[in-house]
């Protein structure tokens, strides 16, 4: 079967191949975001990975 690509090769909206994730928007308070980007520049990480995995964690603190 073939996948339909755009200009830059990547799969387009709603194809088989594009990896299940959403974009969400969210906000922080100032302190806390503070905090994230620290952590973040000191584990040479992105924003979203840290939210996932902590996100993460807590749901399956509690059994999710």
């Amino acid at each position: 079967m073939e996948y339909k690509t755009t200009q830059r090769g990547r799969p387009r909206y709603g194809s088989e191949k594009r990896p299940p994730y959403a974009r969400l928007g969210i906000t922080l308070p100032q302190e806390i975001l503070e905090r994230l980007d620290k952590y973040c520049g000191d584990e040479e990480r992105d924003r979203s990975f840290a939210i996932k995995r902590a996100l993460d964690d807590w749901l399956k603190e509690r059994g999710y």
